[in-house]
């Protein structure tokens, strides 16, 4: 799933192709990606209009429009934004397209999921999902004393799913839980009550670590490494900073990996 990196990403590339153009004509080609919205009244909500900003909370994007509707998008497990010419054949995968004229510039915006769990609201209303939200790390930064009193409130919980509780952090997912937490050198399976002061302080370290990693690959332009991260998804591997082999377990019902070798576990 896209994360907070990813969609960042995938924020700055819509500002430049989308911020300031009009849309003049609206497909969607999957009745689910907008819902719970008639396909009919999407395209005749958000046609005509002009995009003036467009931004991101967590996993979360929104697309201000000129009268003042919003478009909330959510990337879902395998979605993503590709731009191309008006003249271009259709996509694999293509479910909304969105013809934009700029400066007497056409161009086209497609969304494209293979597994269509991404979603696009029309409403003139924040999402409660959007409202609802904790602090954005990379937006609002990580107030460590307001980061340990909701780790408090979940103690009992182990610390890397209370980081992915997106009412403690927005945007934190697996990946970036997995790859701070290595950084802090404290093992997933830690109860979140129990980490101490300098604890959580390794913890913000290492997700401030992992966020810029990860958009600095994003950065270079070509889709970034095929896996640009220190631990998540190499399991069997030595640990890039102690050199004993990486496990495996499963935290929340998601794959997790991590070294019991010099990642702590703690106890409340």
């Amino acid at each position: 799933m896209p994360e907070l990196p990813e969609v960042e990403h995938t924020r700055k590339n819509l500002d430049r192709w989308m911020r300031g153009a009009r849309i003049v004509e609206v497909r969607t080609r999957d009745d689910r990606i907008v819902r719970p919205m008639k396909p009919a009244s999407f395209v005749k909500g958000v046609t005509g209009r002009v995009i003036e900003r467009i931004e991101r909370r967590g996993k979360w994007l929104r697309l201000l429009l000129d009268d003042g509707m919003s478009v909330f998008t959510h990337l879902g497990m395998t979605g993503w934004f590709e731009r191309g010419a008006s003249t271009d054949h259709p996509l694999r995968f293509d479910r909304v397209t969105f013809e934009l004229s700029r400066k007497g510039v056409t161009s086209r915006v497609t969304y494209v999921d293979p597994r269509r769990w991404g979603r696009m609201v029309l409403t003139k209303e924040d999402l409660p999902v959007w409202s609802s939200l904790g602090p954005d790390p990379l937006d609002d930064g990580i107030d460590e004393a307001a980061l340990a009193d909701k780790l408090a409130r979940r103690k009992k919980r182990s610390i890397k799913e209370a980081l992915m509780d997106q009412k403690v952090l927005a945007g934190v997912g697996n990946i970036q839980a997995i790859e701070a937490l290595w950084k802090a050198k404290i093992d997933p399976r830690s109860p979140a009550g129990a980490l101490t002061t300098s604890d959580i302080r390794a913890v913000t370290r290492g997700l401030r670590w992992t966020i810029d990693r990860t958009l600095a690959d994003l950065a270079k332009g070509d889709g970034g490494a095929k896996n640009p991260f220190k631990i998540y998804g190499r399991k069997g591997e030595a640990c890039p900073r102690c050199g004993e082999k990486l496990e495996r377990l499963t935290l929340g019902g998601r794959t997790t990996t991590f070294c019991s070798a010099c990642q702590r576990r703690l106890r409340s």
